[in-house]
Formats: structure tokens, C-alpha cells, sequence
């Protein structure tokens, strides 16, 4: 997700109106740099210029607060990416576009906070089960349209039948997830680009 904060000044208006995608969008970031044990409500109404009970009253609680905010991340971050891929284009072309934009064309700050999907998922996993259904529930949903996108492309006959959509959706995952953890533990921009780039060479061998 790249960044585009706004500031404060173009969130609160003189009427005390503001811009809840931009307020979320934020707040979004907060969670995603710090998680969501170490956030606390009082930094989130600091860090927008709104009080505590304009968050409430706008969003509910910080349960429901972060599931908002994680909606936005997924939107932002994957289904507004997914569609804008060409479909009559050859499917390395296609991959190739969504890992530039995954981990070339963003700013090696917010790279280095990892998957806020998948940071939640393993928060959550051990004692916050509602908010580990949720993050896995998003998570499947991504799975899902990654299925699709790949399933598209065996279905026309475009690719050998070495590999299922099964198989490259997994495979896809693996290595989006390992370039994430890359990421973080300081992995340099060129050793990411090596390893992108020899994932689309595999990918292009499976073309037809």
C-alpha cells in the first residue's frame, strides 16, 4: 500500500466534518507499522485530530475500528491492484505488474512492516479468536481471487499442465509471503529483484 496520508488539516474541517476514507486510511497505517496490542485508542485520536468519542461514535470500538481499517488495507493493497490487470495479457506480464507494485514502487518504509494481513493473522492466532477470524477470513478472500486469476488463464489453455491453479495460487502466496518477511529483516532492493525476477522467469516457462 503506498502512502498518501493526509494530514490533519484535510481531515478535520471547521464544522468538525471529516473524510472517514482518509481518517481510516491513516488509522490503517497506524495498526499496520505497530499492530494492533501495541495501538491504543488515545494515539489513534492524537494521531487523526479527532477525540476518542468521535472515533466511537464514527466507528465503533477499536475491535471494530481495526476491522474497518483492515477492509481498507485490502482494498488498497490488493483488490483495487487486482483490477487492473488485462486478462488478455500473458500472465507473467500479469504477475510481473503486481509484484512491482507490491515491492518496487513503494516506499521502503511501509515495505518493512510486512503483510498487514498476514502480521494480524499470526497477532491474532493465539488470543484473540474473533479478530483471527476476520484477518483469515481476508485472507481467503485474497486467496480466492488470486484462484480465480490464475484459474482464468489454465481454463483458456494459455499455460502447460505442469502446474494447477491450485498449485500457482500456493505458489504465488509462498513466495509473496517470503518477500514480505525478506522485507523486513532489511533484505537489500536488489536481492528482492533477483528473486522477483527469477520467479517470472519460472512463471514464463509455464506459458504457452
Amino acid at each position: 500500500m503506498q502512502s498518501t496520508l493526509p494530514s490533519k488539516r484535510d481531515i478535520m474541517g471547521k464544522q468538525r466534518q471529516f473524510d472517514e476514507n482518509k481518517v481510516l486510511s491513516l488509522i490503517a497505517e497506524h495498526f499496520w507499522e505497530h499492530g494492533y496490542a501495541a495501538t491504543k485508542v488515545d494515539q489513534l485520536a492524537a494521531l487523526t485530530g479527532l477525540t476518542k468519542t468521535s472515533l466511537y461514535n464514527a466507528f465503533g470500538n477499536k475491535e471494530a475500528l481495526f476491522l474497518k481499517t483492515l477492509n481498507v488495507y485490502v482494498a488498497q493493497s490488493f483488490s483495487d491492484l487486482f483490477q487492473q490487470l488485462d486478462t488478455n495479457k500473458r500472465m507473467s506480464d500479469n504477475l510481473e505488474l503486481l509484484l512491482t507494485k507490491f515491492f518496487v514502487e513503494v516506499d521502503s518504509r511501509e515495505l518493512s512492516y510486512g503483510c498487514l494481513v498476514i502480521n494480524s493473522i499470526l497477532e491474532f492466532a493465539a488470543n484473540e479468536p474473533n479478530l483471527y477470524f476476520e484477518s483469515t477470513e481476508r485472507h481467503r478472500a485474497v486467496r480466492n481471487t488470486l484462484y480465480s486469476f490464475f484459474d482464468l488463464y489454465v481454463q483458456q489453455d494459455r499455460l502447460t499442465p505442469d502446474m494447477s491453479a491450485d498449485d500457482l495460487t500456493d505458489l504465488f502466496s509462498i513466495f509473496y509471503q517470503g518477500l514480505r518477511v525478506q522485507a523486513r529483516i532489511a533484505q537489500s532492493e536488489e536481492a528482492l529483484q533477483r528473486a522477483i525476477k527469477s520467479f517470472l522467469y519460472l512463471m514464463r516457462s509455464l506459458e504457452k
